[in-house]
This record gives structure tokens, C-alpha cells and sequence, in this order.
């Protein structure tokens, strides 16, 4: 493919050389038609002069007696190259100049034609009537006593070499300036496009350790600002994406380094010390094994959820059965902890989306309100929509610990649980969330101490009854 600076400087320079064709063809035009009516006007005025000089008072072959015409004997006086013919007004030629070979056209008076004389020599001839009559009847019948029509005509060489002049210094002053623009428009066309090469110098440059830079917005012109903005936001998300997946073969290795250890310190122990295995020793295999189950499963549904296209809806269902459905999961829990579930939702309230979906985006949200939510406080959820919020008690938070709810394997300190969980819960409830073209997200009240889950529906939900009941 051409590049964009030679496109430009062609169509440049050929816009220029139009341009420029057309302003010497209109000036070469309007010089033509200046000296050519200069030329008319000097014919007009050589007429009269022929007419003047041949009006004389002795015998010729005038018409109605009276004065007649004479021949001029010095048609030199008209200057250099200057041809004339006289004929009456029946045609009868009475005079002609010396210089004269062959005949001129007889044109009507103000008119004017290019004619050839001998030898191919290209002329202007002008024509003028004196004493001829205007309307019907025979020419001399009014005004006829010397009456006549006069033919002057003059080379056009000097016409012509004037043009040929003009032609020259137009085509020589176009060359050089052809040559001038094509210089000027390439240091243009360069200067142009210049922010396009730094950008992509930049670009080239970029890998996975340097895309936290971003591009210089300010000194660009206006026209590319709207790409930079867009390839920042791309810098910025291919970042992010990066520093994610850093972090998560970082903390993945973490994950299941820990099991993987545990597995082969009781495996070592039981070849080693055979009599000392049991029961006990195998269960704890099985609880590494399924730790590291839960995490590999955990990581296949994430990387299913986030390969599908977000809003991809099964339609509505209700909501309230379902809760119901996932709290018999966390019953036991709950129970032990004293954890009561509070319900806020109209009994004909919907949420769109795939059941399955909602199902694991609610198992994962209540059962993380059960296990972190204070002894004997209770959980509540709530349908206003477009939003689904389920909030619980949690004074062990803080404001920070929040901004990291949803990153993979993060887990506060003081909320760790053993072996029982890897942090992957949230992850999982926004990326099914999502997949279904909603948002989590969460938001904490210290003052309380109360957190808050809220979802917030791509489609609002068409409840049939908007009286808020509490189970």
C-alpha cells in the first residue's frame, strides 16, 4: 500500500498543477482577446484612414457624379504590412493597396475574421461601410453618392509572437513553480503527519513491561486525539489485563503450592513411617486434593465466563424461589452461627438472565454474607429496580479491604478460613454477573458496619406487585 505522505504531495501537486493550468489558460485567453480587440480597433481606424485618403474631387469611378474616388499613391502612409481593398457598393472593386495580392473577404461593417494572404501569412481583417444605406431598396439609393466598403486587414505576427512569449514565461514560471510547491508540500505533508510517526515509534516500542506509559494527548492535533484517547484506554486495559495475569500465575502458584505441599509431606510420611498412616493421613490428602479441585474448577468457570459475550439473557424468572433454593445450601451454617435470612421482594419480582448463572452469582454472595456476617445478626436481601442488594453485618472489614473484594485469591487476613476457601468467590459472582450483562459491586458503611452486595440489572425486572413483604 502507498503511503499516506505520497497520496498526499501527488494530489497536491496535481491539484497545484491544475490550479495552475487553469489561471495560465485563462490569462493566456484574456491577453488573446486584449491585443486581438487592440488590433480591431486599429483595423476600424486604418478603414477610416483608407476612407479619408480616397475621397478627392477629379474624374473616377464615382457613382451620381459629384465628388469620385482617387487611388492613393503612398499606401505606405497606413504603415508597415497593411493591406486594404475598396469596392462601390455593387461590388465593383475601386481601390486596392499596393502590397495586395489576391482578394480580401468584403465583410460587413464592425465585423472582423482571421484570413490568409500569400504565402500562408495568417491576417485580421476588418471591414467598414461609408455612405451605405440602412433598411430596404439598393444600397446607394440612400446617402448613395460615395458610398463604400473598405476591407483593411494586418499579419497577426506580432499577435503571435507576443502569445508564444506568454507561453514561455507561463510554462517556465509553472515548471519553477511546480518544483517550489512539490519542495514546500512534502515539507508540509512531513510536518503533517510527523505526530503520526512519534506515535507510531512509540507503538513500536511498546511490550508487556511498558504499557503503563501512556500517550501525550496535549500536543496532538485535533484530528488525532480521539485515536490516542481510544489507544490509551486500550494501553490501559491491555495493562490491566497484564498486571492481572501476573498476579494471578502469582498467586495460582501460591494456591497450589500449599496443598500440593501438604499432599506430599503426609504422602513422604506415609512411606517413611508406614505404621504411623491411617485414616487421618489420607484425609488429609483428600482435603489438599479437594482444595485444589476447588481452585482448578473455580478457574475453568472464570475462564468460561469471561470467553462469553456479555447479555446473552434466558429470559425472566422469579426471584424469591431461588434464594430460597440457594439458603438451603448455607441452612446448616446459618444456623449454627444463628445468621437469619431477611427477604424484601415482591412476591411476583424478576430478574432476566440464565438461571444457572444467578444460581452461582447468589450461592457465591449469600454464602460469603453466612460465613463473614456477624453471630446472630441477619441477611438481607432486597429487590428495588433495577437493583438486587444483599447486605449483611461485617465489623472485621475496613474501607480498603473492599476496593479488593473482587481480585482473584485475595483474601483479608483476618478473614482467612484455612484450607476451606481460595478466594475466587467474588471473582466468580462478578463474572457471572457480567456474563449476564449486569454489575456487581460492593460498598461498605464503617459507621455500621454494614456491607453491602448490590447488583445492578441490565434489564429491570417486571415485578407484579410492589408491597414489600419480610419473612
Amino acid at each position: 500500500m502507498k503511503s499516506i505522505r505520497g497520496r498526499l504531495t501527488r494530489w497536491f501537486v496535481a491539484a497545484f498543477v491544475a490550479v495552475w493550468v487553469l489561471a495560465g489558460t485563462t490569462v493566456y485567453l484574456s491577453y488573446r482577446a486584449g491585443l486581438l480587440a487592440g488590433l480591431e480597433a486599429e483595423l476600424q481606424n486604418l478603414c477610416r484612414q483608407v476612407r479619408m485618403g480616397g475621397m478627392g474631387s477629379g474624374a473616377g469611378p464615382g457613382r451620381g457624379g459629384g465628388p469620385g474616388w482617387r487611388r492613393m499613391d503612398e499606401p505606405a502612409d497606413l504603415g508597415e504590412g497593411v493591406y486594404w481593398q475598396m469596392w462601390d457598393p455593387a461590388g465593383v472593386e475601386l481601390d486596392r493597396s499596393a502590397n495586395l495580392v489576391g482578394d480580401l473577404p468584403r465583410l460587413a461593417d464592425g465585423t472582423s475574421e482571421v484570413v490568409v494572404l500569400g504565402e500562408g501569412m495568417r491576417a485580421l481583417a476588418s471591414g467598414r461601410n461609408f455612405g451605405m444605406a440602412h433598411g430596404g431598396g439598393p444600397p446607394w439609393a440612400e446617402h448613395g453618392r460615395g458610398a463604400v466598403e473598405i476591407t483593411v486587414a494586418k499579419p497577426l505576427t506580432e499577435v503571435e509572437k507576443s502569445l508564444r512569449s506568454l507561453l514561455v514565461i507561463v510554462g517556465s514560471s509553472g515548471v519553477v513553480a511546480v518544483i517550489l510547491s512539490w519542495l514546500g508540500i512534502r515539507l508540509v505533508v512531513r510536518d503533517g503527519l510527523s505526530p503520526l510517526q512519534r506515535i507510531a515509534e512509540e507503538v513500536g516500542q511498546l511490550d508487556a513491561t511498558s504499557l503503563e506509559g501512556r500517550f501525550d494527548e496535549e500536543n496532538l492535533p485535533a484530528e488525532l486525539r480521539p485515536i490516542i484517547e481510544r489507544l490509551n484506554r486500550l494501553r490501559a486495559r491491555l495493562d490491566a489485563s497484564f498486571t492481572r495475569e501476573r498476579r494471578f500465575s502469582s498467586d495460582l502458584a501460591h494456591e497450589m503450592r500449599t496443598p500440593i505441599a501438604e499432599a506430599r509431606m503426609v504422602a513422604e510420611s506415609a512411606i517413611k513411617w508406614p505404621e504411623e498412616g491411617g485414616p487421618e493421613a489420607w484425609e488429609a490428602v483428600s482435603a489438599s486434593i479437594s482444595r485444589m479441585e476447588g481452585v482448578v474448577q473455580a478457574m475453568l468457570q472464570l475462564a468460561r465466563l469471561e470467553q462469553r459475550p456479555p447479555g446473552n439473557d434466558a429470559g425472566e424468572f422469579p426471584l424469591r424461589p431461588l434464594i430460597a433454593e440457594v439458603w438451603q445450601d448455607h441452612a446448616e451454617l446459618a444456623a449454627q452461627r444463628k445468621v437469619q435470612l431477611h427477604l424484601e421482594i415482591p412476591d411476583g419480582g424478576t430478574v432476566s438472565g440464565e438461571r444457572a448463572l444467578w444460581s452461582h452469582l447468589l450461592a457465591n454472595l449469600l454464602g460469603n454474607a453466612v460465613e463473614y456476617a456477624e453471630a446472630g445478626s441477619e441477611v438481607r436481601v432486597s429487590l428495588d429496580a433495577p437493583i438486587v442488594t444483599i447486605t449483611n453485618q461485617a465489623s472485621g472489614l475496613t474501607v480498603e479491604d473492599v476496593d479488593h473484594f473482587f481480585e482473584r485469591f485475595w483474601r483479608a487476613d483476618h478473614a482467612r478460613s484455612g484450607d476451606l476457601h481460595c478466594g475466587l468467590g467474588l471473582s466468580l459472582a462478578r463474572a457471572c454477573a457480567e456474563a449476564m450483562g449486569h454489575t456487581l459491586k460492593a460498598t461498605y458503611d464503617k459507621a455500621l458496619a454494614r456491607l453491602e452486595m448490590r447488583i445492578s440489572l441490565r434489564k429491570a425486572p417486571s415485578p407484579e406487585a410492589a408491597t414489600m413483604i419480610a419473612d
